[in-house]
């Protein structure tokens, strides 16, 4: 697998960790909010063996890989940059129709993002499977894998029983709709949750200067955030 950036790097496909409850865990954890510091209480797992696969997660000699076909034909690659010193979370996004990767969020130490608002994110996780779509076949994958990339501050009410819904299906947390509200209503570590509007050309932009789809409004769009828009909400 190449992504722009990564060539370099000891990529691994993360497939294999997507059936166990206590890898999604410690996924949406990297959301950074405050309240979930416990995570053999929110989650019921055990902390020994969950202490063990975050060894796995965050090696530095293996760094877990997880794409997410779109039915645009692009691609989103969430990659565990495992790099000494320099740990992060990033969502690339590949398509055809872009010059190069582009890169929708990074949870690092100068965080980037949001890397999308919640109707994309929707439109992601409720996409028909495409043919190369081998590890996240179900929605509640998809939309736990890209849950850290969110950043939206007009959620719908459907928001919370949604993300409750896929943390009971793929976790073993006692109170799913607990941990939904703080993932989505606590003010997140790394950047505020942005306002979202969509210009007269298509393109969406946001409010948070940190995002790389930051834009004003009144202000045109380039040919770059058209497209970005396009690949991923499918149109």
């Amino acid at each position: 697998m190449l992504i722009t950036g990564f060539e370099d790097h000891p990529l691994v496909d993360g497939s294999y960790l997507l059936d166990d409850p206590v890898f999604w865990a410690i996924h949406v954890l990297q959301i950074g909010v405050i309240g979930l510091t416990d995570i053999e209480e929110a989650f019921g797992v055990d902390i020994v063996y969950a202490e063990e696969l975050e060894d796995q997660v965050f090696d530095h000699d293996h760094w877990p890989v997880f794409s997410v076909p779109l039915r645009s034909t692009g691609n989103i690659h969430i990659v565990y940059r495992n790099l000494v010193g320099d740990m992060g979370l990033d969502y690339v996004l590949t398509h055809p129709n872009l010059p190069d990767d582009f890169g929708l969020a990074s949870i690092v130490a100068d965080f980037i993002g949001p890397g999308m608002s919640w109707p994309e994110l929707i439109t992601i996780a409720h996409q028909p499977p495409t043919a190369d779509d081998r590890t996240l076949l179900d929605a509640a994958g998809r939309l736990l894998i890209l849950l850290p990339a969110l950043g939206d501050t007009d959620l719908p009410d459907t928001a919370v029983p949604t993300v409750a819904a896929a943390l009971s299906e793929l976790t073993t947390s006692p109170d799913p709709n607990h941990i939904a509200e703080i993932l989505l209503r606590n003010d997140k570590a790394y950047w505020q949750p942005a306002t979202w509007d969509q210009l007269s050309n298509g393109a969406t932009v946001c409010d948070e200067p940190r995002s790389r789809r930051y834009g004003i409004p009144w202000e045109c769009a380039t040919d770059q955030d058209v497209t970005v828009t396009r690949a991923l909400t499918g149109t």
